[in-house]
């Protein structure tokens, strides 16, 4: 039976042993090893689920196992040493929140819209078979800092001089001294443009209605901070988020389009919304020019003038 098996409690869904020590309990009871590896939910919600519940889901992670069988690796992008990883089957339209072979793997039905931000600001957005991208002042603040950056560094090579002077010194005469050598132990602690990325997925699933994690965004060098090598790193970074974007997108839709938000359909638009702003105006001209003809009254003609002002 084993040392570590418990005799006395077996598991209230399929009977077999569970665990002696750190069971997983639903309703206060404990699991054995096999229905508690079948847990693939968000964080929290199995602590929530009664014994009644927890079954009906067992059955349809058991039910899921067709689509684990047929899911086939084709991308993949992680959140970082201590955050989670995505995996997509672009060939089959699946798609799975764990990088676990035995988690949960879902339809491309079940992902409805995607956001990417850097902290609350959209950097990428997918939805309705269009993947927008847009641009991002992150490297106008990275450049913003630059006079801090040279006035640290400035600072920085100001006391290594020092410090050379205080060893040169400690070293005189038989090369012996207890003299202290000058060390400032600075370094550049302003916080970057923003602290992470964040992927959110909006989901239309049995058991997920949306899934979030975060990336680690890219910092400043402590002793020798650079905003070359910040932005560098940053491009690094949104070119691999944009990756993740297209990926996501086609799997939504294989013939979604990219629209960049700085693009010439956007000075479209926004020229369009300058002409409709315009509209009014024009609109007060041919009024007018019916009052002079008589056709309307000036009462008639100044109500309508109030209406297209919306005074």
């Amino acid at each position: 039976m084993g040392f570590f098996s418990n005799n006395q409690k077996t598991c209230p869904i399929c009977n077999k042993q569970t665990p002696r020590l750190l069971a997983v309990k639903i309703q206060n009871m404990p699991l054995c090893k096999e229905c508690a590896n079948k847990i693939d939910l968000p964080d929290g919600m199995a602590d929530q689920m009664t014994l009644e519940s927890f079954r009906q889901y067992v059955n349809f992670y058991d039910a899921n196992q067709g689509l684990r069988k047929t899911f086939s690796e084709t991308y993949r992008f992680s959140f970082g040493f201590f955050g989670g990883t995505m995996i997509l089957d672009a060939s089959n339209r699946l798609f799975r929140l764990n990088a676990a072979d035995n988690s949960l793997v879902m339809e491309a039905s079940n992902l409805k819209s995607f956001r990417i931000l850097e902290d609350n600001a959209a950097l990428f957005e997918g939805e309705n078979g269009m993947l927008k991208c847009y641009r991002s002042d992150v490297p106008a603040r990275a450049n913003a800092m630059a006079p801090q950056i040279a006035q640290f560094l400035m600072q920085q090579q100001m006391l290594k001089q020092m410090g050379r002077i205080q060893e040169q010194r400690a070293g005189g005469g038989n090369g012996e001294s207890t003299a202290p050598v000058y060390n400032s132990g600075a370094y550049f602690d302003l916080p970057a443009p923003f602290q992470n990325f964040y992927v959110e997925l909006k989901l239309a699933h049995p058991y997920w209605g949306e899934f979030r994690e975060k990336r680690k965004a890219p910092e400043f060098m402590q002793y020798d901070p650079s905003v070359d090598s910040y932005l560098r790193d940053y491009q690094e970074e949104v070119d691999k988020l944009h990756t993740l974007a297209v990926n996501l997108i086609r799997l939504m839709d294989p013939h979604a389009q990219e629209v960049s938000i700085t693009d010439s359909a956007l000075e479209a638009a926004q020229a369009a919304a300058r002409a409709d702003a315009a509209d009014p105006v024009e609109e007060i001209k041919r009024y007018k020019n019916l009052l002079d003809c008589g056709v309307i009254t000036e009462e008639e003609f100044t109500a309508k003038k109030r209406r297209l002002l919306g005074i």
